[in-house]
């Protein structure tokens, strides 16, 4: 019986081509949108769960506090891991990380020259029983144990060494010092929070052989017990970090506590902390999943439409059925399985097309799409029912009106398409346009936001600064190298610091000493004495440093006291004014500082956060970047010449640079893939919308042919018949823009609470989403129109 109606539901389609294609382009569209941002989720939802034992994996964070403010950092001491494994009976095994390219990169040499590389971490040895990568190449048990042993992922080994499963035992050279490849391993999954290329014994290094508890440098990670109770395991952790550091903080003036996070939630769990990789809003996988469902809605919505609107064409078929002898049941069979025909076919070349254009969409989300998981049997299960449920949503309600006809009635004289249904169909109609519109506000609103990023001053010079990374063993020749660039004259001028302006997140206390004056928790600024006219600094009160000011020796090792320079926030948390500040003295992190200068507040974070007190103080023996003014004018001439005074001073070490307007741009690295998966899929909707509009005026048109044919000859112009086919649909455009108008404020308000600093929206955006849609949906009209109006009227005319 099925394979009757299949047959005769395939001749049936083939007979209405426009009718057949446009749906299957409508599902096709709709599906292929619906498996790409699944898979996209599936990639963000799934971090770290390849792991064994990943759920209870945890890693942990310290919580500063100070009067009342609080900031989290992702970083702990090396001490922690060690004392939690020996203590806490919860514990079974710990591993840190020390990601040292956030510090510097590295020099590496495997026997054919030098090459640098920032994918370098140090780990202990337990760091594979916790990530448990695969090992491709040498020896079983615990790994990098000794000092001076390395791991290296295979697509690391593969760049150095022709026969890299043989390379085991080979010595290679960090940064001039030999390492021993242990093993190869396989790299990291892209839905890793970790990703390094290098792996080298964390007791090579001074914290690994005696750790300490400062400074906090490590990414810490525990494996509890599958017996373990968190919260009992919370407040023993407490207890522990008490009694290891909790006083020393506290003369500080700060209180410390130690958090854990779920292995699992930590690239969920989107914060403006300094991470491996860049974390994700989970609130913006439940925008893309609802995107994916209002998109598969969309295209059944065309169906239904189409094929409600067709009944009134194929109310003679029905009947003459029936007359035959078919019951309801098998019309309704009938007509499903037209409606599962259409799926299996979307369904088909939705697959085809995310094969052929897989790149594509890798570009537009920033995320591999593993489409092995569509072959899974998971997938495969997963796809059949994909079709089925898009198959019988589409054809039930079509289905329904069809088989649900009177012989009589069907037999007679058609209804209007106006008449039978119009309600559903005007309002799914209203539906279609209102997701279409809607998504192309949230498209205006997220691109407005990334552009006021992107252009708004944040109160220092990002544009023709360049940022050179150096490393510890450099530092000896640093001022050999700024008198080599001074004689270039390839700098306007440069200065040293311990982080990039555009994020710094140091965190060190600041009492100002009097008895009502209230002690705060401020950022601080490593730098030497020309940051200000490098970064081209506001000052707003007292002067720069001087060369004078520069103190090789970390501060609190100098009695005597150190000169500071404060930003605006800090003096008004104070209660100061500006000028009144200059001169005075504070205990800045235990050390004895006079207030040199006040500049006006820069955005040293993220837009998501508001600007915090900041320190900016003299001590170059902290810093690893040179901040570099290139002058006005061509910028590759004076790259040259930097990099001529680079290799003059350090011929081993190749010269390497970031500007610092494109570092600033991959803060937003996220944003940016959001921005663009709502341009992809907001395009899609409307072509999705507007096709199945093209197929309703279609049809409204044939219906309509003698009526305009007859207008035609008494005189109508082609602007009469656009207003006879337009005008219902342009009524229900007007409904969907005054519902997407609502959306848009609500998701302006949500989508910008998260940015401490916003864009400000006008109601041109509104207009300007409406009338892009209003103008797709005229021109898809208007094409039609134009098609009937040019129809010579005798042709329908002649048919009574």
């Amino acid at each position: 019986m099925w394979k009757n109606y299949f047959k005769v539901s395939f001749r049936n389609l083939l007979k209405r081509k426009l009718y057949a294609g446009i749906n299957v382009l409508g599902l096709t569209v709709a599906i292929v949108s619906f498996l790409a941002i699944a898979l996209f989720i599936h990639h963000e939802a799934t971090y770290d769960s390849m792991y064994k034992d990943s759920d209870r994996v945890v890693r942990f964070a310290q919580r500063f506090s100070m009067a009342g403010e609080e900031q989290v950092v992702s970083m702990t001491p090396a001490a922690l891991v060690p004392t939690v494994t020996e203590e806490l009976d919860e514990v079974e095994v710990g591993t840190l990380i020390f990601d040292y390219s956030i510090f510097s990169s590295v020099l590496i040499d495997a026997g054919e020259g030098n090459h640098e590389e920032n994918k370098f971490a140090f780990v202990d040895e337990n760091f594979f029983e916790i990530f448990d990568l695969k090992l491709l190449a040498g020896a079983e048990g615990k790994l990098l144990s000794e000092p001076n042993q390395i791991v290296l992922t295979i697509s690391t080994a593969q760049r150095y060494f022709k026969n890299p499963l043989n390379s085991i035992g080979n010595m290679i050279k960090v940064d001039g010092q030999d390492y021993q490849l242990m093993a190869i391993v396989e790299d990291f999954p892209s839905n890793s929070h970790i990703d390094f290329d290098f792996l080298a014994s964390f007791i090579t290094t001074r914290d690994g052989k005696n750790p300490q508890w400062s400074p906090a440098n490590y990414y810490s990670y525990a494996k509890l017990s599958p017996t373990a109770d968190r919260e009992v395991f919370a407040g023993k952790l407490d207890q522990m970090v008490d009694k290891y550091f909790g006083e020393d903080m506290r003369s500080y003036g700060f209180e410390i506590d130690v958090l854990f996070q779920p292995l699992t939630s930590i690239h969920l769990g989107y914060s403006q902390l300094k991470d491996i990789k860049p974390a994700i809003d989970i609130k913006n996988l439940y925008i893309f999943g609802s995107v994916a469902i209002l998109l598969i809605m969309i295209g059944i919505i065309n169906y239904v439409n189409l094929a409600t609107a067709e009944a009134t064409e194929r109310n003679k078929e029905v009947g003459l059925r029936k007359v035959l002898g078919a019951d309801r049941p098998q019309l309704f069979g009938q007509f499903i399985s037209e409606s599962m025909i259409l799926s299996l076919s979307g369904l088909i070349f939705s697959l085809l097309i995310l094969f052929l254009l897989k790149g594509v969409f890798e570009s537009f989300s920033g995320v591999p799409m593993n489409l092995e998981l569509l072959t899974s049997p998971l997938g495969m299960l997963l796809l059949i029912g994909l079709m089925l449920l898009v198959g019988v949503f589409s054809g039930f309600y079509p289905a329904m009106i069809l088989s649900g006809m009177e012989p009589l009635q069907a037999l007679g004289k058609k209804v209007s398409n106006f008449t039978s249904g119009a309600w559903l169909r005007r309002s799914l109609v209203v539906f279609q346009f209102f997701v279409s519109i809607s998504l192309l506000l949230a498209t205006i609103i997220v691109k407005q936001q990334l552009d006021f990023m992107q252009t708004v001053n944040l109160g220092y010079e990002r544009e023709q600064v360049i940022a050179l990374n150096f490393h510890y063993n450099m530092g000896d020749k640093i001022s050999s190298l700024r008198s080599e660039i001074e004689r270039t004259g390839a700098a306007q001028s440069m200065s040293m610091s311990n982080a990039l302006p555009i994020f710094i997140q140091a965190g060190y206390s600041l009492s100002p000493g009097g008895d009502n004056e209230k002690d705060l928790m401020v950022t601080g600024f490593a730098v030497d004495h020309d940051i200000v006219s490098t970064l081209n600094l506001n000052l707003l009160a007292g002067v720069g440093f001087s060369d004078q000011d520069i103190n090789w020796t970390y501060a609190y090792e100098n009695e005597e006291e150190m000169n500071v320079i404060f930003n605006e926030a800090t003096i008004k948390e104070l209660g100061w004014t500006v000028e009144e500040s200059i001169g005075r003295k504070v205990n800045y992190n235990g050390t004895l500082s006079n207030i040199k200068g006040v500049v006006q507040d820069f955005y040293f974070n993220s837009l998501h956060n508001q600007v915090g007190p900041l320190a900016i103080f003299i001590q170059p023996s902290e810093a690893n970047w040179i901040l570099v003014k290139l002058p006005n004018g061509n910028p590759s001439e004076s790259l040259s010449k930097l990099e001529e005074a680079w290799n003059g001073i350090y011929p081993d070490r190749p010269f390497a640079y970031r500007f610092l307007d494109e570092e600033y741009a991959k803060m937003y690295q996220t944003e940016q893939n959001v921005s663009r998966i709502f341009q992809l899929f907001s395009g899609i909707a409307i072509f999705i919308a507007c096709m199945g509009l093209f197929g309703l005026v279609s049809y409204v048109a044939m219906r309509r042919t003698k009526e305009i044919s007859i207008r035609k000859v008494l005189g109508a112009k082609s602007t009469d018949v656009l207003k006879v086919l337009s005008s219902d649909f342009f009524m229900l455009l007007g409904l969907s823009a005054i519902l997407s108008i609502g959306f848009g404020i609500w998701f302006s308000r949500e989508w910008l609470s998260g940015f401490a600093y916003k864009t400000s929206l006008s109601p041109v955006i509104y207009v300007l989403a409406i009338g892009v849609v209003s103008l797709i949906a005229m021109l898809t009209i208007g094409y039609r129109t134009l098609k009937v109006y040019i129809q010579n009227p005798v042709e329908s005319l002649k048919e009574d």
